[in-house]
C-alpha cells in the first residue's frame, strides 16, 4: 500500500480519542505482512499523531522516497 498514512491508520477503529477516530480506513494491519513506505520516521501526517501499525509485528518499515524505492525493487525482478 502507498498511501497517505491516515488512510491506513488503526487509530481511526481502535481510538476513540483520536481526531481521525471513525474515518473509513483501509485495514491493511489485517494482512499477512505490510511494507510502509516512508520518507522518514516521526512524520504525523494530517492527523498530528504516528501511525500505529507502524509497531505492529506484521510491518516492515522501508525509509526513502517511495517513487525511487519502487523503481530499485522493480529494477531487481
Amino acid at each position: 500500500m502507498i498511501g497517505a498514512s491516515d488512510t491506513v491508520s488503526s487509530a481511526a477503529e481502535d481510538d476513540p480519542n483520536c481526531s481521525i477516530y471513525g474515518m473509513p480506513v483501509l485495514r491493511v494491519w489485517k494482512s499477512r505482512m505490510v511494507f510502509v513506505l516512508k520518507r522518514t520516521i516521526g512524520n504525523t501526517g494530517y492527523a498530528g499523531m504516528e501511525n500505529p501499525i507502524l509497531f505492529k509485528d506484521n510491518v516492515e518499515v522501508v525509509l526513502g522516497d517511495a517513487h525511487e524505492t519502487c523503481e530499485a525493487l522493480r529494477s531487481t525482478i
